[in-house]
């Protein structure tokens, strides 16, 4: 009787446990961690450092510029020494959220250049993980144009 009621209890000690807990948000910490990631890709673009703009990305990433298949890893390569070989430089990135939980984290911003002393702008998101060795790393990186304004349709008659 002893052990079915020892069985019985610690049963009922089991189903009352709550489940898990969910990774938490993000800390400040981590979120300016995240955001410094974009600083020191446009400062590699800046300089022209192909090499430090690829050790922003992890080895699988997976960068989708505007009209074109999703390009994984070294096949996205291309995409950032033609873009530096064009002209484009003065890279500002401005994210306008940031947000993340347990190891991953995302973003959305506006990113300023010139292309040839042209000036553009782009707007991205950004999917980052946090690699076992502490360090954030784009996981996918998606970019296009930003189209003005559509101009309000005509009145019906």
């Amino acid at each position: 009787m002893r052990l079915t009621s020892l069985v019985g209890l610690s049963l009922l000690a089991v189903a009352c446990t709550p489940p898990s807990e969910a990774p938490a948000a993000l800390s400040s910490a981590d979120l300016e961690a995240v955001r410094a990631v974009d600083a020191a890709f446009a400062a590699a673009m800046n300089a022209k450092d192909t090499a430090a703009v690829f050790a922003i990305y992890a080895a699988d990433a997976m960068l989708m510029p505007p009209d074109s298949p999703i390009l994984v890893g070294a096949d996205g390569h291309p995409v950032i020494t033609g873009l530096l070989a064009g002209g484009a430089s003065d890279f500002v990135l401005t994210p306008t959220t940031t947000y993340g939980i347990g190891d991953l984290a995302y973003q959305v911003g506006t990113a300023s250049f010139t292309m040839n002393g042209a000036p553009a702008t782009v707007k991205y998101t950004e999917v980052l993980r946090k690699g076992a060795d502490g360090t954030w790393r784009y996981v996918v990186d998606m970019f296009s144009g930003v189209a003005p304004p559509s101009p309000p349709a005509a009145p019906a008659d």
